[in-house]
């Protein structure tokens, strides 16, 4: 090569390579909350009676859930993330789906958590799995000859540079599960939702501050005494808190009918805590939510605000966006990424040392 093409090709190279890492960008920290969606509402389910129509409504949902494509969905996600690089991101729904014919079913179908981090790897933007918070766990036969076994998670990842390079700092993981819990009784036994947060504290160059990411439910009934355990146990720190979630509240609209649950947010609020979103972009409607279950609406449906990121101290808000809402982020099968928005904040962290508590 001349040193002409030399030139060019390096610039080209360059072009395509991650964007530079946040932490080295005059310390500021950029975090994200997004819900993989499992491909299902799971109306089937609620509306069985007997056994024979829960087991045609796990074949239903089974169907429905493939049609989703959420190991492709994964792979435009990862898309998002690799563009931005955020440090650490809050996953809502991070699914398995295995199948086997007796419990416990093992034949893989998808982990969306795994096709996740490999794809990141992949775009040679490597991340950690920090924490996994347990969910749902349940197998139930079906029509087609075998056992639906679906398991519900949320996770916590962080770049894996920032760790290897001593950028970051982790302790004290705290992984709870809340009291307030979704029961749901069926032919089959009671099955149970294990709803939680996990939290753990940072040490960023000077600073310190707690991270912390949860998924609320959407009933009243148990949104807002998990809001308060949140808020009597994560939350219970000295530390400043950053909280990335699916919280299932709606800030912007407290008679939201179909987000009942404004108390919990309130509760947060009245907590110190600060919406990031509404902070940056005061009259941004910045819906997160709302895309039709099947994914396949041509025109987004987007019209609720229930993915957040909050903060309590003093953090500067540089900047907050939406990703994963625009049409252009469709894949190529017509399909929505989610059927929720990713958050992404780039806060700047307090300087100087914080106590623990």
């Amino acid at each position: 090569m001349t040193k002409l093409q030399t030139a060019l090709f390096a610039l080209v190279l360059g072009s395509l390579a991650p964007a530079p890492a946040s932490a080295d960008d005059d310390h500021r920290l950029r975090v994200m909350t997004q819900n993989l969606y499992v491909g299902s509402f799971f109306q089937e389910l609620t509306a069985a009676k007997t056994a024979n129509d829960y087991i045609s409504a796990v074949t239903l949902t089974y169907q429905h859930i493939l049609a989703t494509k959420p190991a492709e969905r994964a792979v435009q996600i990862a898309d998002e993330i690799a563009r931005l690089q955020p440090d650490f991101v809050g996953l809502e729904q991070a699914a398995i789906l295995r199948t086997g014919n007796a419990p416990p079913a093992t034949t893989v179908t998808f982990d969306l958590l795994q096709t996740l981090l490999h794809e990141l790897a992949a775009r040679g933007v490597r991340y950690k799995t920090v924490a996994i918070t347990p969910g749902l766990d349940a197998e139930v036969p079906s029509t087609l000859g075998f056992n639906v076994r679906l398991t519900l998670r949320d996770a916590l990842i962080v770049r894996a540079d920032l760790l290897e390079e001593g950028h970051v700092k982790l302790a004290n993981l705290q992984i709870r599960q809340y009291i307030a819990a979704p029961k749901q009784a069926t032919p089959f036994g009671v099955l149970g939702d294990t709803e939680g947060y996990a939290a753990i504290d940072v040490t960023w160059r000077g600073s310190q501050f707690r991270f912390v990411t949860t998924h609320f439910d959407l009933s009243p009934a148990l949104a807002v005494p998990q809001a308060l355990e949140l808020v009597q146990t994560a939350a219970n720190t000295t530390l400043p808190v950053v909280l990335v979630c699916d919280c299932n509240a709606n800030p912007d609209n407290p008679a939201d009918p179909l987000f009942q649950t404004f108390p919990a947010y309130q509760l947060l609020k009245n907590a110190g805590f600060v919406d990031a979103f509404r902070t940056a972009r005061p009259t941004d409607p910045g819906f997160t939510f709302g895309q039709a279950e099947n994914l396949l609406n041509v025109t987004s449906t987007m019209s609720h605000r229930i993915d957040l990121v909050q903060f309590r101290g003093p953090f500067a808000v540089k900047d907050v966006q939406v990703v994963g809402a625009s049409p252009a982020d469709r894949l190529r099968l017509g399909l929505w990424p989610s059927d929720h928005a990713g958050v992404v904040a780039t806060l700047v962290p307090p300087h100087g040392k914080v106590d623990h508590d």
